[in-house]
C-alpha cells in the first residue's frame, strides 16, 4: 500500500480484515498529509461535480476577487491550462448527469462503509449522521444554486430548505442576513479526521501492519507484474500494489505505463481554539465556499480552491477571507487562539477519482484523485479495491472510473 492518508489507511484496514498481510509505504505518519486538514464531512451527496454549466461566468470574477474562493498565480496558469480546459470539457449538462450518476453509488454508501471501519479502530464516536446545511446571504445566491439541487433530489437526496425565524430555530448563531438554509439532513461529519487516521493506522500496527515511513519513487517489474517497490531505504516485495499516494500518485502511475492529468487543489484552513460559536452540524457559506465544522479541537473554517503546484510557498493570506466569511457567518464568533494549514487535493478535471486495475501491470491498482471527497469516497474505494485484489466483482460498476478513460489522459 502506497499512501497513508486516508484513503490509503481505509484500504489496508479492509485488506488486512480480509486476512492480507499489508505493508504500508508513505514520507509522512500516517493522517498527517491531505487527510489531516479536511472539512470533516461524510458527504453523500457530494455526486455534483466541480465543473457545472455556467462556471465560466463565475471563473473571471472570483479570480479578480482576491478574497475570493478560487486562485491561480499567473506563474502557474500555463501548467495547469490543459487540467482547466479538460474541466470545461466536463461541465456540459449530458457529461455532468454521467458524473453525478458515477459518483452517486460510491458516495451514497459512505456511511454503512464507514462505521464499521471506524468501529474495527476503536473510534465509533467518530462516525455522526447529524446532517449539515448550506447558508445563504441573498435570494439571488440561492437561486443561483438550483441546477446542482436540482441534481441531487432526481438522486432521492433529502433536503430541506429553511427561511426566516425557521433558520435561528434551527441554528442559533447564524446571522439575520441569511435569507436561505439549506439543510441535507442525510449527511454526516468527523469531529476529528487526524484522530480517525490515527485509531486505523494504530489498529493496523495492532495487527501486524508494517509502516515503512519513506517515500516510493520506483517499481521492479517482471513479465507485466509489479515485484517490488522501491523506496530510499529498501525494496519492499509483494504480490499487489495499491497506489493511494493523494496528490503524488500521477508519478508512480506514469512509472506503470499510466500518465494522467491530476493536478493539486491547494485548500487550507483555520482551526479556531475555544470559539464561542460551535454549530451543531457543519455550515457552509454558499457564496464563500467554505465549511464550519465544529471539530474536537474546535471550530474549522475550510475551504478555497488554489492551484498552484505542490511545491509552491502556502499562501496564509488566503486564509484571512475564510475568517471574514466565518465571522459573517457567525456574528457572535470569537476564539481564544488559531492555526493554519494547507494541502493538496489530488484532483482530477472531470471531478472523478481514478479506482482499478492499472492498464498495464496485473498486479497494480489505483485509488486516488478523489479531490473533495477523500475522506467521504475512502472506505467506499477500500471496498472496491479489497475486491479487485481478491478477484470478485465490486459492488458497484467502477467503469467510469478507469484510469485511462479519455477525460483524464495526459
Amino acid at each position: 500500500m502506497i499512501g497513508a492518508g486516508v484513503v490509503g489507511l481505509a484500504c489496508a484496514s479492509t485488506l488486512r480484515q480480509r486476512g492480507h498481510e499489508v505493508t504500508v509505504i508513505d514520507p509522512v505518519p500516517p493522517g498527517e498529509g491531505c487527510s489531516f486538514g479536511n472539512a470533516g464531512c461524510f458527504s453523500r451527496c457530494s455526486f455534483v461535480p466541480l465543473g457545472l454549466p455556467g462556471l465560466w461566468k463565475k471563473v473571471p470574477g472570483w479570480l479578480l476577487d482576491p478574497s475570493g474562493p478560487l486562485s491561480i498565480p499567473l506563474a502557474y496558469a500555463p501548467h495547469v491550462a490543459r487540467w482547466v480546459w479538460r474541466l470545461h470539457r466536463s461541465t456540459p449538462p449530458q457529461r455532468v448527469n454521467a458524473i453525478a450518476d458515477a459518483l452517486f453509488p460510491l458516495l451514497d454508501s459512505t456511511l454503512d462503509q464507514w462505521r464499521p471501519l471506524a468501529a474495527w479502530a476503536g473510534v465509533p464516536e467518530l462516525v455522526r449522521e447529524d446532517g449539515y446545511a448550506w447558508a445563504y446571504e441573498s435570494e439571488r445566491a440561492f437561486l443561483g444554486d438550483a441546477y446542482g439541487r436540482e441534481l441531487r433530489l432526481k438522486r432521492g437526496v433529502r433536503i430541506e430548505v429553511l427561511q426566516g425565524d425557521a433558520i435561528r430555530e434551527y441554528e442559533p448563531a447564524l446571522a439575520p442576513s441569511i435569507t436561505h438554509l439549506v439543510r441535507f439532513p442525510e449527511q454526516g461529519h468527523c469531529p476529528n479526521p487526524l484522530r480517525l487516521s490515527q485509531a486505523l493506522a494504530a489498529r493496523l500496527k495492532r495487527e501486524g501492519v508494517r509502516f515503512v515511513l519513506d517515500s516510493a519513487y520506483a517499481f521492479e517489474w517482471h513479465d507485466r507484474h509489479v515485484t517490488r517497490v522501491v523506496t530510499a531505504s529498501e525494496k519492499v516485495e509483494a504480490d499487489a500494489f495499491v497506489i493511494a499516494a493523494g496528490a503524488h500518485s500521477h508519478r508512480l502511475a506514469a512509472q506503470l505505463g499510466t500518465r494522467v492529468l491530476l493536478e493539486t487543489e491547494r485548500g487550507y484552513h483555520l482551526t479556531l481554539a475555544r470559539a464561542t460559536v460551535m454549530p451543531h452540524v457543519p455550515i457552509m457559506s454558499a457564496e464563500g465556499k467554505f465549511f464550519a465544522t465544529p471539530m474536537e479541537m474546535g471550530l474549522r473554517v475550510a475551504g478555497t480552491v488554489e492551484l498552484a503546484g505542490l511545491h509552491a510557498q502556502p499562501h496564509y493570506e488566503r486564509t484571512a477571507p475564510l475568517l471574514e466569511g466565518a465571522r459573517r457567518l457567525f456574528p457572535g464568533l470569537s476564539f481564544e487562539t488559531s492555526s493554519r494549514w494547507m494541502g493538496h487535493r489530488p484532483s482530477l478535471p472531470d471531478s472523478m477519482p481514478v479506482i482499478g486495475r492499472a492498464p498495464h501491470a496485473a498486479n497494480a491498482y489505483f485509488a486516488f484523485g478523489h479531490g473533495h471527497v477523500g475522506l467521504t469516497a475512502a472506505a467506499p474505494t477500500a471496498r472496491v479495491i479489497a475486491a479487485l485484489i481478491a478477484g470478485e466483482s465490486p459492488y458497484i460498476d467502477i467503469a467510469p472510473f478507469a484510469p485511462d478513460r479519455p477525460a483524464i489522459r495526459a
